[in-house]
């Protein structure tokens, strides 16, 4: 028997997490010893972040609706001491946590075209941005060498307020749809609103939804 932790997303149902680590984040809880407990994803559990059985009743669907999805990878290059960075991002992982933008706004700026620049940066803050973005949508390349997520060897599910998941070095049982996705590092729908269910697409950000959501529109 493993002591390995995992999530299983139930059909219409919540995400069954096995050997739970804590949570952290918007939400703190000690899960030390739980076999498994179940974590809302419809956005309507009275408990959240944990299920109450509401996705029953407000008829919430775990099926992706993948027709629309910008899952096609942009690459943005400039030279940045002398080196040539590339910074690779996938919209459809992207899950609006804005960590690129509160590190390093001369490089991420949604105000300037294009919105990331590399050159305008230092390639310690780039990687600094890497490591912080929790969905694994932004990926750097330096040179020749292959794009990478920049991750750590923490295992844990991170609650943001009003927000998804994010999960790292957490097994998961599920297609990982999303053009450059990391296995390491992802974050998943917990508003039920996501086109691209389990992950999150930002479909919360622009649905301006929040923990205290009745339930998803």
């Amino acid at each position: 028997m493993t002591d390995l932790a995992k999530i299983i997303p139930a059909q219409d149902g919540p995400l069954i997490v096995e050997n739970p680590p804590n949570l952290k984040g918007s939400v703190e809880a000690d899960l030390t010893g739980k076999p498994k407990v179940a974590l809302c994803r419809c956005g309507a559990s009275a408990n959240k972040p944990f299920c109450d059985g509401t996705h029953t009743k407000v008829g919430f669907t775990s099926a992706p609706d993948r027709s629309r999805l910008r899952n096609t990878p942009v690459n943005y290059t400039g030279q940045v001491n002398g080196v040539e960075v590339t910074v690779s991002y996938t919209p459809v992982l992207c899950t609006h946590a804005a960590q690129c933008q509160a590190r390093a706004v001369a490089v991420f700026n949604p105000k300037q075209k294009p919105w990331i620049q590399p050159e305008n940066g230092t390639l310690d803050a780039i990687i600094d941005v890497m490591a912080a973005c929790p969905s694994g949508a932004l990926r750097v390349s330096v040179g020749d060498q292959p794009a990478q997520h920049m991750t750590t060897g923490d295992v844990g599910i991170a609650v943001e307020k009003n927000g998804p998941y994010h999960v790292t070095n957490v097994a998961l049982e599920a297609e990982f749809n999303g053009a450059g996705a990391s296995r390491a590092k992802y974050s998943l729908c917990r508003c039920g609103l996501s086109k691209n269910k389990p992950f999150c697409d930002g479909s919360h950000h622009d649905a301006k939804w929040s923990d205290d959501s009745a339930k998803p529109d």
